[in-house]
């Protein structure tokens, strides 16, 4: 049996999509208020993922509810921890360091306690810290503080130190380093947003760039080396580096929209944070580009994957095969 948390984000669900595909028992960890239509949609996009979807074992509770994990983990093998809040928005920061953090602790003692076989710990690139221009990050990267750092690279940074102490502890686990996922699911939130919002037509692209992973990809992997690897390990898991023009130009040629030609420059890219702070102030609505999100992509980060590469003996797919399937996906759903 697989525990799986943040079941219904992009991660959790096609992770879930996977281990069914293998045969494998799965119990999805989600909230009560949480709507699994776009998991299900998720699940329907693929070949035979509608049967699969109903042999989802659903338990409700959050990482917060010690009381609520232990019956999620109870006669479970293995968990892949992936509930996070991921915001570069100030008014999210304490909930971020409450869940990702506390709730991280939380997941790390409890599988202690249930004598879980081994964990899978979702990390991010952003823990790894900010690299000096043109170099290349890699596993053995050491935190060092920086103005670049994100709260949310700060969140998972502390949350690895959890894992890190547990694995202190007794217990087996692994931790994993995504970039930027891309896939199929909930346009209103982590990747996907961006094909919503290129598909509504956007001219501008941003001057940084960053690793990228496809979703399909990064789940394939993560099961893979819960099963090959060394326990106390962590993996950085990047297909490619690439700019922000470079995805901004795959996307809008996915989804059949013009190429944005102009770089938003520092100075635009603060115009548009202080109209959106202006929005934000009279309409309610929290700012989709914070003072964090521009300064975090407004710079060109590179990383390694020659370790999760070896260990898996195979190579990483490209990221536009994943932009297709999620071009794809957001036009089958009619977004």
């Amino acid at each position: 049996m697989n525990l799986v948390t943040g079941a219904t984000g992009l991660l959790g669900t096609h992770l879930m999509l996977d281990l069914l595909s293998r045969g494998e028992k799965v119990r999805g960890m989600k909230r009560a208020n949480s709507n699994l239509e776009i998991v299900k949609s998720v699940f329907d996009f693929y070949p035979k993922g509608e049967t699969l979807f109903e042999s989802i074992e659903w338990c409700e509770g959050d990482v917060l509810d010690v009381d609520a994990l232990q019956l999620a983990m109870n006669g479970c093998d293995f968990v892949y921890h992936c509930a996070a809040v991921v915001s570069y928005h100030a008014k999210d920061r304490d909930n971020m360091y409450l869940i990702n953090v506390e709730g991280t602790a939380n997941v790390v003692n409890v599988a202690l306690s249930e004598n879980i076989s081994r964990l899978c710990f979702v990390s991010s690139i952003a823990a790894l810290g900010k690299s000096k221009p043109g170099e290349v990050v890699n596993e053995m990267a050491v935190w060092s503080d920086s103005s670049y750092n994100t709260h949310y690279g700060i969140t998972k940074f502390l949350s690895e130190m959890e894992v890190w102490r547990g694995i202190q502890e007794g217990l087996d686990a692994i931790v994993v380093n995504p970039g930027l996922i891309i896939g199929p699911g909930s346009f209103d939130r982590s990747s996907p947003s961006l094909f919503k919002k290129l598909n509504q037509g956007l001219s501008y692209y941003p001057p940084g760039g960053t690793g990228f992973i496809g979703v399909v990809d990064c789940a394939k992997a993560m099961i893979d080396l819960m099963k090959k690897s060394s326990g106390g390990e962590r993996y950085v898991l990047v297909s490619e580096n690439l700019s922000m023009k470079e995805v901004f130009c795959q996307i809008s040629l996915a989804l059949g929209k013009p190429l944005p030609t102009k770089e938003a420059t520092p100075m635009i890219l603060t115009l548009v944070r202080m109209a959106e702070a202006m929005k934000e102030f009279f309409s309610g609505r929290k700012a989709l580009v914070t003072k964090e999100s521009v300064k975090n992509a407004s710079i060109r980060f590179y990383y390694e994957n020659d370790k999760a590469s070896k260990c898996l003996d195979r190579t990483f797919q490209p990221v536009l095969l994943a932009v297709k399937e999620t071009a794809r996906f957001l036009v089958s759903n009619n977004h």
